[in-house]
Protein backbone atom coordinates (compact mmCIF):
# COMPACT_ATOMS: atom_id res chain seq x y z
CA UNK A 1 0.00 0.00 0.00
CA UNK A 2 2.80 2.39 0.87
CA UNK A 3 4.51 1.53 -2.38
CA UNK A 4 1.36 2.30 -4.34
CA UNK A 5 1.04 5.71 -2.66
CA UNK A 6 4.62 6.58 -3.56
CA UNK A 7 3.85 5.85 -7.25
CA UNK A 8 0.75 8.03 -7.14
CA UNK A 9 2.75 10.95 -5.58
CA UNK A 10 5.47 10.64 -8.23
CA UNK A 11 2.86 10.69 -10.99
CA UNK A 12 1.25 13.80 -9.56
CA UNK A 13 4.57 15.62 -9.36
CA UNK A 14 5.41 14.72 -12.94
CA UNK A 15 2.03 15.98 -14.13
CA UNK A 16 2.63 19.32 -12.33
CA UNK A 17 6.03 19.77 -13.92
CA UNK A 18 4.60 19.14 -17.38
CA UNK A 19 1.84 21.66 -16.78
CA UNK A 20 4.36 24.28 -15.64
CA UNK A 21 6.56 23.82 -18.72
CA UNK A 22 3.61 24.26 -21.05
CA UNK A 23 1.90 27.18 -19.35
CA UNK A 24 3.48 29.77 -21.61
CA UNK A 25 2.19 28.10 -24.73
CA UNK A 26 -1.14 27.55 -23.17
CA UNK A 27 -1.40 31.32 -22.52
CA UNK A 28 -0.63 32.06 -26.18
CA UNK A 29 2.99 33.22 -25.63
CA UNK A 30 4.95 32.24 -28.77
CA UNK A 31 8.32 33.55 -27.45
CA UNK A 32 11.11 31.01 -27.85
CA UNK A 33 12.43 29.23 -24.86
CA UNK A 34 15.51 31.04 -23.58
CA UNK A 35 18.77 29.52 -24.70
CA UNK A 36 22.00 29.12 -22.86
CA UNK A 37 22.76 32.83 -23.16
CA UNK A 38 19.91 33.53 -20.77
CA UNK A 39 21.48 31.39 -18.15
CA UNK A 40 22.60 34.26 -15.89
CA UNK A 41 19.04 35.61 -15.73
CA UNK A 42 17.80 32.14 -15.05
CA UNK A 43 20.42 31.95 -12.36
CA UNK A 44 18.79 34.86 -10.57
CA UNK A 45 20.62 38.00 -11.99
CA UNK A 46 18.06 40.87 -12.30
CA UNK A 47 18.11 43.58 -15.07
CA UNK A 48 18.60 47.24 -13.77
CA UNK A 49 15.44 49.26 -13.27
CA UNK A 50 14.82 52.24 -15.59
CA UNK A 51 15.09 55.75 -13.93
CA UNK A 52 11.73 57.37 -13.38
CA UNK A 53 10.91 60.34 -15.68
CA UNK A 54 11.63 63.76 -13.98
CA UNK A 55 8.64 65.65 -12.73
CA UNK A 56 8.33 68.96 -14.73
CA UNK A 57 8.84 72.18 -12.67
CA UNK A 58 5.74 74.34 -12.85
CA UNK A 59 6.26 77.87 -14.33
CA UNK A 60 6.33 80.59 -11.67
CA UNK A 61 3.21 82.62 -11.35
CA UNK A 62 4.02 86.17 -12.64
CA UNK A 63 3.80 88.91 -10.07
CA UNK A 64 1.16 91.37 -11.17
CA UNK A 65 2.42 94.92 -11.82
CA UNK A 66 0.77 97.31 -9.40
CA UNK A 67 -1.69 99.76 -10.88
CA UNK A 68 -2.63 103.27 -9.84
CA UNK A 69 -6.01 104.91 -10.17
CA UNK A 70 -5.77 108.61 -11.00
CA UNK A 71 -8.31 111.28 -9.97
CA UNK A 72 -9.85 111.28 -13.45
CA UNK A 73 -10.63 107.55 -13.09
CA UNK A 74 -7.93 106.32 -15.45
CA UNK A 75 -5.82 103.35 -14.35
CA UNK A 76 -2.08 103.12 -15.10
CA UNK A 77 0.63 100.58 -14.35
CA UNK A 78 3.52 101.91 -12.29
CA UNK A 79 6.02 100.88 -14.99
CA UNK A 80 4.48 103.02 -17.74
CA UNK A 81 6.84 105.47 -19.49
CA UNK A 82 4.27 107.89 -20.90
CA UNK A 83 1.25 109.51 -19.32
CA UNK A 84 -1.65 111.58 -20.69
CA UNK A 85 -2.74 114.29 -18.26
CA UNK A 86 -4.28 116.65 -20.78
CA UNK A 87 -7.50 116.82 -18.73
CA UNK A 88 -5.80 117.52 -15.42
CA UNK A 89 -7.23 120.42 -13.42
CA UNK A 90 -5.82 122.41 -10.52
CA UNK A 91 -7.90 120.60 -7.87
CA UNK A 92 -6.33 117.23 -8.75
CA UNK A 93 -2.70 118.33 -9.02
CA UNK A 94 -1.63 117.44 -5.49
CA UNK A 95 -3.12 113.93 -5.63
CA UNK A 96 -1.69 113.37 -9.10
CA UNK A 97 1.79 114.46 -8.01
CA UNK A 98 1.69 111.89 -5.20
CA UNK A 99 0.96 109.17 -7.77
CA UNK A 100 3.69 110.32 -10.13
CA UNK A 101 6.24 109.72 -7.41
CA UNK A 102 5.37 106.01 -7.61
CA UNK A 103 6.15 105.76 -11.35
CA UNK A 104 9.97 105.72 -11.62
CA UNK A 105 10.06 104.86 -15.35
CA UNK A 106 8.14 107.91 -16.55
CA UNK A 107 9.75 109.68 -19.51
CA UNK A 108 7.00 112.00 -20.74
CA UNK A 109 3.91 113.54 -19.19
CA UNK A 110 1.59 115.21 -21.70
CA UNK A 111 -0.15 118.15 -20.04
CA UNK A 112 -1.78 119.46 -23.22
CA UNK A 113 -2.22 123.21 -23.61
CA UNK A 114 -3.19 126.22 -21.50
CA UNK A 115 -6.27 126.68 -23.66
CA UNK A 116 -4.89 129.71 -25.50
CA UNK A 117 -2.80 127.73 -27.96
CA UNK A 118 -3.87 128.37 -31.53
CA UNK A 119 -0.89 127.14 -33.53
CA UNK A 120 -0.29 130.58 -35.05
CA UNK A 121 1.59 133.15 -32.93
CA UNK A 122 -0.39 136.35 -32.48
CA UNK A 123 0.90 139.59 -33.91
CA UNK A 124 3.54 141.00 -31.60
CA UNK A 125 2.67 144.49 -30.46
CA UNK A 126 3.43 146.66 -27.45
CA UNK A 127 0.14 145.53 -25.94
CA UNK A 128 0.62 141.80 -26.43
CA UNK A 129 4.24 142.03 -25.28
CA UNK A 130 3.05 143.35 -21.92
CA UNK A 131 0.43 140.62 -21.47
CA UNK A 132 1.83 137.85 -19.29
CA UNK A 133 -1.09 135.39 -19.66
CA UNK A 134 -3.73 135.91 -22.36
CA UNK A 135 -7.37 136.01 -21.39
CA UNK A 136 -8.11 133.22 -23.85
CA UNK A 137 -6.30 130.73 -21.62
CA UNK A 138 -8.89 128.34 -20.15
CA UNK A 139 -6.83 125.80 -18.21
CA UNK A 140 -6.61 126.59 -14.51
CA UNK A 141 -3.14 125.07 -14.03
CA UNK A 142 -0.70 127.49 -12.44
CA UNK A 143 3.07 127.52 -12.85
CA UNK A 144 3.26 126.33 -9.25
CA UNK A 145 1.10 123.34 -10.23
CA UNK A 146 3.39 122.50 -13.12
CA UNK A 147 6.48 122.77 -10.95
CA UNK A 148 4.89 120.43 -8.39
CA UNK A 149 4.34 117.84 -11.12
CA UNK A 150 7.87 118.27 -12.41
CA UNK A 151 9.33 117.84 -8.94
CA UNK A 152 7.26 114.69 -8.48
CA UNK A 153 8.72 113.20 -11.68
CA UNK A 154 12.10 114.96 -12.04
CA UNK A 155 13.39 112.68 -14.82
CA UNK A 156 10.28 113.05 -16.97
CA UNK A 157 9.70 115.73 -19.60
CA UNK A 158 6.54 117.74 -19.11
CA UNK A 159 4.89 118.48 -22.47
CA UNK A 160 2.93 121.72 -22.38
CA UNK A 161 1.90 124.45 -24.83
CA UNK A 162 1.37 127.92 -23.43
CA UNK A 163 1.12 131.62 -24.23
CA UNK A 164 3.47 133.93 -22.39
CA UNK A 165 3.81 137.69 -22.87
CA UNK A 166 1.85 137.51 -26.10
CA UNK A 167 4.00 134.76 -27.58
CA UNK A 168 3.41 131.05 -27.84
CA UNK A 169 5.86 128.43 -26.61
CA UNK A 170 6.12 124.75 -25.82
CA UNK A 171 8.24 123.14 -23.15
CA UNK A 172 10.24 121.52 -25.95
CA UNK A 173 11.41 124.83 -27.43
CA UNK A 174 15.14 125.40 -27.58
CA UNK A 175 14.80 129.19 -27.46
CA UNK A 176 12.59 131.64 -25.56
CA UNK A 177 12.49 135.06 -27.21
CA UNK A 178 10.92 137.53 -24.78
CA UNK A 179 12.76 140.65 -25.92
CA UNK A 180 10.99 143.96 -25.30
CA UNK A 181 8.34 142.38 -23.06
CA UNK A 182 7.91 144.85 -20.17
CA UNK A 183 8.21 143.00 -16.86
CA UNK A 184 7.50 144.45 -13.44
CA UNK A 185 8.17 141.32 -11.34
CA UNK A 186 11.98 141.21 -11.64
CA UNK A 187 11.60 138.16 -13.88
CA UNK A 188 9.76 136.03 -11.31
CA UNK A 189 7.31 134.61 -13.87
CA UNK A 190 10.22 133.57 -16.08
CA UNK A 191 11.86 131.81 -13.15
CA UNK A 192 8.65 129.84 -12.66
CA UNK A 193 8.73 128.57 -16.23
CA UNK A 194 12.40 127.76 -16.74
CA UNK A 195 12.45 124.52 -14.67
CA UNK A 196 10.08 123.07 -17.30
CA UNK A 197 12.15 124.24 -20.29
CA UNK A 198 14.67 121.42 -20.22
CA UNK A 199 15.65 121.85 -23.87
CA UNK A 200 15.96 125.63 -23.86
CA UNK A 201 19.45 126.90 -24.70
CA UNK A 202 18.74 130.60 -25.42
CA UNK A 203 16.72 133.03 -23.31
CA UNK A 204 16.47 136.51 -24.87
CA UNK A 205 15.27 139.15 -22.39
CA UNK A 206 16.59 142.23 -24.17
CA UNK A 207 14.90 145.41 -22.88
CA UNK A 208 12.50 143.66 -20.50
CA UNK A 209 13.18 146.00 -17.60
CA UNK A 210 14.63 143.34 -15.28
CA UNK A 211 17.72 144.65 -13.41
CA UNK A 212 21.07 143.16 -14.32
CA UNK A 213 21.52 141.77 -10.82
CA UNK A 214 18.35 139.70 -11.19
CA UNK A 215 19.22 138.66 -14.73
CA UNK A 216 22.62 137.48 -13.52
CA UNK A 217 20.88 135.23 -10.97
CA UNK A 218 18.86 133.61 -13.74
CA UNK A 219 21.99 133.16 -15.86
CA UNK A 220 23.93 131.63 -12.97
CA UNK A 221 21.07 129.22 -12.21
CA UNK A 222 21.15 127.92 -15.80
CA UNK A 223 24.81 127.84 -16.90
CA UNK A 224 23.97 125.66 -19.91
CA UNK A 225 21.68 128.40 -21.26
CA UNK A 226 22.67 131.64 -23.04
CA UNK A 227 20.76 134.24 -21.04
CA UNK A 228 20.88 137.60 -22.85
CA UNK A 229 19.78 141.07 -21.80
CA UNK A 230 20.71 144.72 -22.48
CA UNK A 231 23.03 146.87 -20.40
CA UNK A 232 23.64 150.61 -20.41
CA UNK A 233 26.91 152.35 -19.52
CA UNK A 234 28.93 155.56 -20.03
CA UNK A 235 26.31 157.73 -18.35
CA UNK A 236 23.64 155.79 -20.30
CA UNK A 237 24.98 157.05 -23.59
CA UNK A 238 26.01 153.56 -24.72
CA UNK A 239 24.15 150.27 -24.80
CA UNK A 240 24.98 146.70 -25.83
CA UNK A 241 23.53 143.23 -25.43
CA UNK A 242 25.35 140.99 -22.98
CA UNK A 243 26.19 138.42 -25.64
CA UNK A 244 28.40 140.72 -27.72
CA UNK A 245 31.82 139.41 -28.71
CA UNK A 246 33.48 142.67 -29.79
CA UNK A 247 33.37 146.13 -28.19
CA UNK A 248 35.28 149.24 -29.23
CA UNK A 249 34.93 152.09 -26.78
CA UNK A 250 38.27 153.91 -26.85
CA UNK A 251 38.77 157.65 -26.33
CA UNK A 252 35.41 158.18 -24.62
CA UNK A 253 37.01 159.37 -21.38
CA UNK A 254 34.39 162.10 -20.69
CA UNK A 255 31.82 159.33 -20.12
CA UNK A 256 33.85 156.26 -19.14
CA UNK A 257 34.02 156.78 -15.39
CA UNK A 258 34.03 154.13 -12.69
CA UNK A 259 30.36 154.62 -11.75
CA UNK A 260 29.31 154.39 -15.40
CA UNK A 261 31.15 151.24 -16.47
CA UNK A 262 30.50 148.48 -13.94
CA UNK A 263 27.61 147.05 -15.98
CA UNK A 264 30.27 145.85 -18.42
CA UNK A 265 30.98 142.91 -16.11
CA UNK A 266 27.84 141.22 -17.46
CA UNK A 267 29.37 140.99 -20.96
CA UNK A 268 31.03 137.70 -20.15
CA UNK A 269 31.25 136.55 -23.78
CA UNK A 270 33.53 139.36 -24.97
CA UNK A 271 36.49 138.25 -27.08
CA UNK A 272 37.76 141.59 -28.43
CA UNK A 273 37.80 144.69 -26.22
CA UNK A 274 39.42 148.08 -26.86
CA UNK A 275 39.11 150.54 -23.97
CA UNK A 276 42.27 152.49 -24.59
CA UNK A 277 42.74 156.20 -23.76
CA UNK A 278 40.07 156.37 -21.04
CA UNK A 279 41.97 158.33 -18.43
CA UNK A 280 39.10 158.74 -15.97
CA UNK A 281 38.50 155.01 -15.70
CA UNK A 282 40.29 153.59 -12.64
CA UNK A 283 38.14 150.65 -11.52
CA UNK A 284 38.75 147.86 -14.03
CA UNK A 285 37.38 145.02 -11.91
CA UNK A 286 34.80 144.23 -14.61
CA UNK A 287 37.61 142.55 -16.59
CA UNK A 288 37.67 139.76 -14.01
CA UNK A 289 34.32 138.57 -15.44
CA UNK A 290 35.60 138.23 -19.01
CA UNK A 291 37.53 134.93 -19.13
CA UNK A 292 37.06 134.51 -22.89
CA UNK A 293 38.96 137.68 -23.88
CA UNK A 294 41.42 137.09 -26.71
CA UNK A 295 42.29 140.72 -27.53
CA UNK A 296 42.53 143.50 -24.94
CA UNK A 297 43.76 147.08 -25.36
CA UNK A 298 43.89 149.28 -22.27
CA UNK A 299 46.75 151.51 -23.32
CA UNK A 300 46.99 155.03 -21.84
CA UNK A 301 44.08 154.57 -19.45
CA UNK A 302 43.61 155.13 -15.74
CA UNK A 303 44.64 151.75 -14.33
CA UNK A 304 47.53 151.38 -11.87
CA UNK A 305 47.58 147.60 -11.35
CA UNK A 306 47.23 144.48 -13.49
CA UNK A 307 45.34 142.43 -10.91
CA UNK A 308 42.13 142.71 -12.94
CA UNK A 309 43.73 140.53 -15.66
CA UNK A 310 44.29 137.44 -13.54
CA UNK A 311 41.33 135.56 -15.08
CA UNK A 312 42.04 136.52 -18.70
CA UNK A 313 43.99 133.38 -19.52
CA UNK A 314 42.81 133.15 -23.16
CA UNK A 315 44.48 136.40 -24.24
CA UNK A 316 46.41 136.28 -27.49
CA UNK A 317 46.94 140.04 -27.98
CA UNK A 318 47.54 142.48 -25.11
CA UNK A 319 48.47 146.17 -25.01
CA UNK A 320 49.17 147.46 -21.50
CA UNK A 321 51.15 150.66 -22.06
CA UNK A 322 50.52 152.88 -19.00
CA UNK A 323 49.63 156.53 -19.27
CA UNK A 324 52.53 157.37 -16.94
CA UNK A 325 55.48 155.42 -15.53
CA UNK A 326 54.24 152.93 -12.98
CA UNK A 327 55.83 150.46 -10.63
CA UNK A 328 53.91 147.32 -11.56
CA UNK A 329 53.73 143.70 -10.56
CA UNK A 330 53.63 141.45 -13.63
CA UNK A 331 52.61 138.31 -11.74
CA UNK A 332 48.91 138.63 -12.77
CA UNK A 333 50.13 137.74 -16.29
CA UNK A 334 51.56 134.42 -15.14
CA UNK A 335 48.77 132.26 -16.62
CA UNK A 336 48.72 133.95 -20.03
CA UNK A 337 50.57 131.17 -21.79
CA UNK A 338 48.63 131.76 -25.03
CA UNK A 339 49.93 135.29 -25.59
CA UNK A 340 51.45 135.89 -29.02
CA UNK A 341 51.61 139.71 -29.04
CA UNK A 342 52.44 141.68 -25.89
CA UNK A 343 53.23 145.38 -25.69
CA UNK A 344 54.28 146.58 -22.23
CA UNK A 345 56.44 149.56 -23.11
CA UNK A 346 56.65 152.70 -20.98
CA UNK A 347 56.59 151.10 -17.53
CA UNK A 348 58.72 152.00 -14.57
CA UNK A 349 60.22 149.50 -12.18
CA UNK A 350 58.48 146.14 -12.45
CA UNK A 351 58.38 142.95 -10.43
CA UNK A 352 57.78 139.48 -11.75
CA UNK A 353 59.54 139.87 -15.10
CA UNK A 354 60.10 136.07 -14.92
CA UNK A 355 56.53 135.47 -16.12
CA UNK A 356 57.76 136.37 -19.61
CA UNK A 357 59.84 133.18 -19.65
CA UNK A 358 56.65 131.07 -19.57
CA UNK A 359 54.99 132.51 -22.66
CA UNK A 360 56.19 130.06 -25.31
CA UNK A 361 53.85 131.32 -28.06
CA UNK A 362 55.12 134.91 -28.08
CA UNK A 363 55.82 136.20 -31.57
CA UNK A 364 56.23 139.87 -30.68
CA UNK A 365 57.30 141.17 -27.28
CA UNK A 366 57.56 144.94 -26.97
CA UNK A 367 59.33 145.80 -23.71
CA UNK A 368 60.93 149.07 -24.73
CA UNK A 369 64.17 150.55 -23.49
CA UNK A 370 62.53 152.39 -20.63
CA UNK A 371 60.99 149.26 -19.14
CA UNK A 372 64.03 147.09 -19.84
CA UNK A 373 66.20 149.60 -18.00
CA UNK A 374 64.69 148.47 -14.69
CA UNK A 375 65.12 144.76 -15.36
CA UNK A 376 67.85 143.14 -13.24
CA UNK A 377 71.17 142.28 -14.83
CA UNK A 378 70.95 139.20 -17.02
CA UNK A 379 67.15 139.31 -17.30
CA UNK A 380 67.09 140.27 -20.97
CA UNK A 381 69.57 137.52 -21.82
CA UNK A 382 67.27 134.95 -20.17
CA UNK A 383 64.25 136.31 -22.02
CA UNK A 384 66.00 136.16 -25.38
CA UNK A 385 67.18 132.63 -24.70
CA UNK A 386 63.69 131.47 -23.64
CA UNK A 387 62.03 133.08 -26.70
CA UNK A 388 64.37 132.39 -29.63
CA UNK A 389 61.59 132.70 -32.24
CA UNK A 390 60.05 135.91 -30.90
CA UNK A 391 60.74 139.44 -32.10
CA UNK A 392 61.79 141.20 -28.88
CA UNK A 393 61.89 144.99 -28.91
CA UNK A 394 63.86 146.44 -25.99
CA UNK A 395 66.67 148.69 -27.27
CA UNK A 396 64.45 151.64 -28.20
CA UNK A 397 61.29 153.31 -26.98
CA UNK A 398 58.35 152.95 -29.30
CA UNK A 399 55.02 152.49 -27.55
CA UNK A 400 51.98 151.60 -29.63
CA UNK A 401 53.16 153.37 -32.76
CA UNK A 402 56.29 152.95 -34.88
CA UNK A 403 57.29 149.38 -35.51
CA UNK A 404 54.43 147.96 -33.45
CA UNK A 405 52.19 149.01 -36.32
CA UNK A 406 54.64 149.50 -39.16
CA UNK A 407 57.49 147.25 -40.20
CA UNK A 408 60.92 148.68 -40.95
CA UNK A 409 60.27 148.36 -44.68
CA UNK A 410 57.07 150.39 -44.41
CA UNK A 411 54.64 147.47 -44.58
CA UNK A 412 51.97 146.85 -41.98
CA UNK A 413 52.42 143.86 -39.65
CA UNK A 414 50.00 141.07 -40.43
CA UNK A 415 48.63 141.04 -36.88
CA UNK A 416 47.85 144.74 -36.94
CA UNK A 417 45.96 144.33 -40.22
CA UNK A 418 43.87 141.64 -38.54
CA UNK A 419 43.33 143.88 -35.52
CA UNK A 420 41.90 146.62 -37.72
CA UNK A 421 39.51 144.12 -39.21
CA UNK A 422 38.45 142.71 -35.85
CA UNK A 423 37.54 146.17 -34.53
CA UNK A 424 36.66 147.66 -37.92
CA UNK A 425 38.59 150.82 -37.06
CA UNK A 426 37.87 152.34 -40.46
CA UNK A 427 34.12 152.49 -39.75
CA UNK A 428 34.03 153.01 -36.01
CA UNK A 429 31.18 155.53 -36.25
CA UNK A 430 28.92 152.76 -37.54
CA UNK A 431 29.58 150.31 -34.72
CA UNK A 432 30.27 152.51 -31.70
CA UNK A 433 27.85 151.40 -28.94
CA UNK A 434 25.29 154.13 -29.54
CA UNK A 435 21.67 152.91 -29.39
CA UNK A 436 20.97 153.89 -32.98
CA UNK A 437 23.79 151.62 -34.18
CA UNK A 438 22.14 148.53 -32.67
CA UNK A 439 19.32 147.15 -34.86
CA UNK A 440 18.04 145.11 -31.92
CA UNK A 441 17.56 148.18 -29.76
CA UNK A 442 14.18 148.81 -31.37
CA UNK A 443 11.32 146.50 -30.41
CA UNK A 444 10.34 143.89 -33.00
CA UNK A 445 7.17 145.69 -34.03
CA UNK A 446 9.20 148.80 -34.93
CA UNK A 447 12.02 147.12 -36.82
CA UNK A 448 12.09 147.28 -40.57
Amino acid sequence: MKKQNRHLLAAALLTGVLLLCGCGAAAGNDSPVPGPEAAPEAAGTEAPEASPAPTPTPAPTPTPVPELTFPDGSVHRIDETGLDLTRLSHRDVKATAALLKQMPDLQTVDLGTDGAWTGTPPELTAETAAQERPETATRDLSWADLRMLQEAAPDAEMLYKFCFYGREFTTRDEEMDLNHSPMTDNGEAVRNILPLMKRCRVLDMDSCGVPSEEMAKIRDAYPEMDVVWRIWFAADMFTVRTDIACLWCANFYPYMWDQYTQELKYCTKLKYLDLGHNLELHDWSFLEYMPELEVLIITASGWDTLDMLKNCTELEYLEIIPYAHLELDLHPLAKMTKLEHLNMCGMGKTEGWEVLLNMPRLKRLWIGRQTAYYFPEGAMEQILEALPEAEVFYKEDDGATGRWRHNADGTVPERYLLLRQQFDYDHWQDHAPYPYNDPLYKPPWERA
